[in-house]
């Protein structure tokens, strides 16, 4: 099983095996198999066509091009009724034209005479005939003495086809210019052809990967929002955005080359060793001698570079962790003069990056050199011995030129391969990462058959019976606390800092799990309820207000349905209203992310209209005022007798004056519950709550 723990992810050297991962994300493929079959059969077509291309070259060589420049099959059908031998006669085509070589003519029997006097004339020293078609006329004055007969062929020797014309040689070899013309047309139809289907496929691969992309992103972001908060204790924001942002990406990349070029590619090697072995097998066996020693190095390069790509992947998240919390924490840095410290810091990392970069690229450039060493040895191979095989008829010149152009096509994919191995690489080190993501197990969970919350009862709204809980094994937070807070009560709890005030909180709104007891709402544990079950009863104030990137309004309803005339009234009562007054847009002024337009006492007084707008029976405020002036801190008392009035409440203080009219305090001290009442109760005990309230009155905090 993979580890739980994302941060372990980070420097682990265990790799997780490819046909696990592929097996794994293989579910977001399902939907979409139809379009992926189809842009495998769009590169099966389009490889087809491109296979064909060297075949025209082959069929032009062969047969009109070498054979026809040295040898004239001789096929006079209109002459044949009249004896002529194969011997006497040169001709294009049939209806075209010939020659008569002169020592033959005399040899002409009466009939044939007559026959070719009506196709043309004979005058003095000048043999020509003139064809079929009208215009035409081919003069044998000066091209007769090239030819040479043997046996049913007459010859020309290669050379000599200069010093005939043009007229003369187009009339000679019109069949072969025919030849050339159609096969051109058809090498130009296969290849819009093949442009078709590879514009056709490259289109529907970038439609599918963008689709797939869409669901994993949506899979990963839902996953991270199921996540406990311990979850997000233990990853940097910055490595968790990789996560969604960057891996899903390279995804992205991984899947585009993946159906657009490598099935492709990977098509095109099969297809040219197959078409190779069934032109000539002996040539192939000889041109794929070296193919042995290329395997060798991709399997060494992949094992190579596959934990070179995982480092690099490793120390991008580490960058951008590390320069996503000092932006984030610049106030900080400028503050206490880090500047200099986080360069120093962020330059090691930055190196670290450089180097782990260089190592990807020193594998990449020693597999390179070894596809084009391959590749030459291989053209050099076919060079001698398909040239001595030429040279002996035992293949054709067409043939051995098709072999070097194939040959040259096969090194392409794999060299197109080789320079796709980096994305591949970087996409296996993030759906590592990702899958690392995807199956942690940190979360929590609803139960199967949920309880929905009841309506209050007689007894206590919110209880804690015995509950113990750690964040870190051995070392615990809370132990064994029980308390009740009853229908409209306000209970409130104090205590030293890491006294575990806010870890009762993070319990009750169960963003952790306790460990032992039990919480119940209304006479319901809390393991019980489904978790936005429980959370949509509970308002919660915290003493760190976030305000997300949008308009006032949108931060004040957080996506639910609430009327103008409602977030109105909830800002006038939490006296938040100046606020809506103070921007000119009213609700639709715009808030950048965090709020940082707006001051801390600001952002809180949004928080509190917030809870106030949610309007539900149980109100949590977790030091809600710590950061609130002494004026704004006016203005919320008063909001807060209105909104305790109603409600039951359980309000973490750090100002005790805010809490003097809590029907119960609870003083918390290492975990456990030192001493609970009332205000004056607590003051006449003198103990713990008693010290801390002189602090306070003496300008301790």
């Amino acid at each position: 099983m993979p580890p739980t723990d994302i941060h372990f992810e980070e420097s682990h050297t265990t790799e997780i095996p490819i046909v696990r991962l592929i097996w794994y994300f293989s579910r977001f493929f399902k939907p979409y198999w139809p379009a992926i079959a189809c842009t495998l059969l769009l590169a099966l077509s389009a490889v087809g066509a491109e296979l064909l291309l060297p075949h025209f070259l082959k069929l032009a060589m062969d047969r009109h091009l070498t054979v026809a420049a040295r040898r004239v099959d001789i096929t006079p059908a209109d002459f044949s009724t009249y004896s002529l031998k194969a011997t006497d006669l040169v001709s294009a085509a049939e209806g075209t034209a010939f020659f008569m070589l002169p020592d033959k003519l005399n040899a002409l029997q009466g009939p044939v005479m007559q026959a070719l006097g009506k196709a043309g004339r004979i005058s003095g020293e000048s043999y020509y005939f003139t064809t079929k078609t009208p215009g035409k006329m081919l003069t044998a004055r000066e091209h007769i003495k090239p030819f040479y007969t043997s046996g049913e062929y007459l010859f020309i020797p290669y050379d000599a086809l200069k010093d005939i014309p043009y007229p003369a040689l187009a009339a000679l070899r019109a069949d072969d210019f025919r030849g050339i013309i159609e096969l051109a047309q058809l090498f130009l139809y296969v290849l819009l052809g093949g442009f078709i289907l590879t514009f056709t496929q490259m289109y529907l691969v970038e439609y599918t990967s963008q689709k797939i992309m869409h669901d994993i992103r949506m899979n990963v972001f839902g996953h991270l929002q199921q996540r406990s908060m311990s979850f997000f204790t233990k990853n940097p924001v910055g490595r968790l955005v990789t996560r969604a942002t960057n891996d899903v990406q390279n995804l992205h990349e991984m899947f585009s080359a993946l159906f657009a070029n490598i099935a492709k590619d990977i098509c095109m090697i099969v297809g040219i060793i197959v078409v190779l072995f069934i032109v000539s097998w002996k040539l192939a066996l000889v041109s794929f001698s070296l193919l042995p020693l290329l395997v060798l190095g991709t399997f060494f390069f992949n094992r190579l570079s596959r934990s070179a790509f995982r480092e690099v992947r490793i120390k991008v998240a580490a960058l951008n962790a590390r320069a996503q919390e000092n932006l984030s924490g610049i106030s900080v840095v400028k503050a206490f003069g880090r500047e200099l410290h986080n360069i120093r810091q962020f330059n090691k990392l930055n190196h670290e990056n450089y180097r782990a970069n260089m190592k990807q690229t020193l594998v990449f450039a020693v597999f390179n050199p070894l596809v084009d060493l391959c590749r030459f040895s291989a053209i050099a191979l076919i060079i001698w011995y398909g040239g001595m095989q030429t040279m002996r008829d035992a293949v054709s010149l067409g043939t051995l030129v098709l072999f070097l152009y194939y040959m040259r096509m096969f090194f392409r994919p794999i060299q197109d391969l080789a320079e796709k191995y980096n994305i591949l690489q970087s996409a296996m080190a993030s759906l590592e990462r990702l899958y690392l993501l995807l199956h942690d197990t940190g979360t929590i969970n609803d139960p199967p058959e949920p309880r929905s919350l009841p309506a209050p009862g007689p007894g206590p709204v919110i209880e804690f019976e015995n509950v113990s809980f750690s964040y870190q094994e051995g070392e615990p937070v809370l132990q064994d606390v029980s308390f009740t807070v009853e229908k409209g009560e306000t209970v409130a709890i104090v205590g030293l800092t890491g006294a575990g005030k806010s870890t009762i909180i993070n319990l009750l709104e169960r963003f952790y799990d306790i460990q032992s007891g039990s919480i119940r709402i209304n006479g319901v544990d809390v393991h019980l309820m489904q978790k936005n079950e429980l959370r949509k009863n509970m308002s919660l104030v915290l003493q760190d207000v976030f305000l997300f990137a949008g308009t006032l309004r949108s931060n004040l309803t957080l996506g639910k349905e609430y009327d103008d005339e409602a977030v109105l009234r909830a800002l006038q009562i939490t006296h938040a209203d100046r606020l809506e007054r103070r921007f000119e847009n009213g609700l639709a002024a715009k808030i950048t992310e965090g709020g940082k337009t707006l001051s801390a006492g600001e952002r809180q007084l949004v928080s509190f209209a917030r809870a106030v707008l949610c309007d539900t029976e149980i109100l949590v405020l977790d030091e809600a005022t710590s950061s609130i002036d002494p004026v704004t801190e006016s203005l919320i008392q008063d909001a807060l007798k209105h909104m305790l009035s109603r409600r039951t409440s359980l309000v973490i203080a750090h100002r005790l004056s805010t809490i003097r009219n809590a029907d119960k305090i609870i003083v918390l001290h290492k975990g456990a519950i030192h001493e609970q009442g009332t205000h004056d109760q607590l003051m006449q005990q003198q103990g713990l709550y008693y010290r801390l309230s002189q602090l306070q009155e003496n300008g301790v905090s």
